[in-house]
């Protein structure tokens, strides 16, 4: 071999190396997040009818009104489990549709415009109320949650949800001394690539929706076992907040507090947020919409029902507090629910969808 080959040789392996290693280095992992792309789609949310802050959220049907309008109106029930749990039991004509589908639902399978109302359901309506904040956010204003989820249809689910969940076992424990809310710091960086806010709206939604349930959730457990690990959020009125809140659980007011001019800059980019409320419900959206804006939040299930449950029904009512009679006994369809299919009167008191708002 000549040296001049040799030469050349060297030179392409040279070369070709180069070109190799800026290929596996060049955004393995898509593009580099940015503050500036947050920054953008905060601006989007909050321009385009700053839904988490508007009286709309959360978005809620009741049991009674959803089911005297099944022959009444033009509604698709979505539902969010399992196939298997579906299998077994579901509301008479509803649909499937697992979260990391639900994009391509609506987008390609059915017209939701075309519909008076969607509303979806889950178990507890923890599920629920999560995917539900993604696609009002997206501009789908349509969609409603089951409030308390299938527990307020069906006594079976509820056992193994709702109803047991319910406990009082902090009640006269809780802490009265408000902590106040670090200094405003810096949003945390995302990396969608794109530049206009619904773009960036839009694969954020993939992102999130493609989440497992315990990667959404997180347990009073490990909130209170280790309370230096999550930034807790109490998201109560400050005047029920000043009456008995978790220990080290700070403030922020429904419908107000989370917003640039306020206090969303005051929460951590850099530790995992854990955000609680009444049901459960409000808060769902609550992190769901920080997990847009890519943030590490988790929602606290069943909220103050898990721990002050005699407080929440003795002092917040129906809406706020679930008790036997928030199961309704209504019929469902399947090959588990031969048994659960009771004759109903109907209750003239009860009116149609919607009920929306409120928590």
């Amino acid at each position: 071999m000549t040296a001049a080959k040799h030469k050349m040789q060297l030179y392409m392996f040279i070369l070709l190396f180069m070109l190799t290693a800026c290929s596996s280095t060049r955004q393995p992992n898509g593009p580099a997040p940015s503050k500036e792309e947050t920054v953008e789609l905060l601006n989007y949310l909050e321009e385009n009818g700053n839904l988490l802050n508007s009286p709309y959220l959360p978005s809620l049907v009741n049991a009674g009104n959803l089911y005297h309008s099944l022959h009444g109106a033009n509604i698709q029930i979505i539902d969010l489990r399992p196939a298997d749990e579906f299998a077994a039991s579901h509301i008479e004509h509803s649909v499937n549709v697992r979260p990391s589908g639900i994009l391509n639902h609506f987008e390609q399978v059915i017209d939701p415009g075309s519909f008076d109302f969607i509303v979806l359901v889950c178990p507890n309506a923890m599920l629920s109320a999560y995917v539900n904040s993604v696609l009002l956010l997206l501009g789908y204003d349509n969609v409603l949650t089951l409030r308390f989820g299938l527990s307020s249809w069906d006594h079976g689910i509820a056992e193994g949800h709702w109803l047991a969940a319910l406990s009082s076992h902090l009640e006269g424990k809780l802490e009265t001394q408000p902590i106040p809310k670090p200094p405003a710091g810096e949003l945390p960086a995302i990396g969608t690539g794109e530049t206009n806010g619904y773009r960036i709206l839009r694969a954020r939604a993939t992102k999130i929706l493609n989440a497992r349930l315990d990667e959404i959730n997180v347990s009073l457990e490990e909130v209170t076992d280790d309370p230096e690990k999550y930034f807790l959020i109490n998201y109560w009125p400050e005047v029920l907040y000043n009456s008995g809140h978790l220990p080290g659980a700070i403030q922020y007011t429904p419908k107000t507090s989370l917003h640039t001019t306020q206090h969303l800059k005051t929460l951590p980019a850099d530790q995992p947020i854990a955000i609680y409320c009444f049901t459960g419900h409000h808060s769902a959206y609550v992190t769901s919409f920080l997990r847009l804006l890519g943030y590490d939040a988790y929602n606290l299930p069943y909220g103050a029902n898990s721990f002050i449950h005699n407080t929440m029904y003795t002092t917040q009512g129906g809406f706020r507090a679930f008790t036997e009679e928030s199961v309704h006994h209504f019929p469902l369809v399947g090959k588990g629910s031969a048994d659960r299919r009771p004759e109903l009167e109907t209750d003239e008191t009860e009116e149609g969808v919607p009920v929306i708002g409120g928590c």
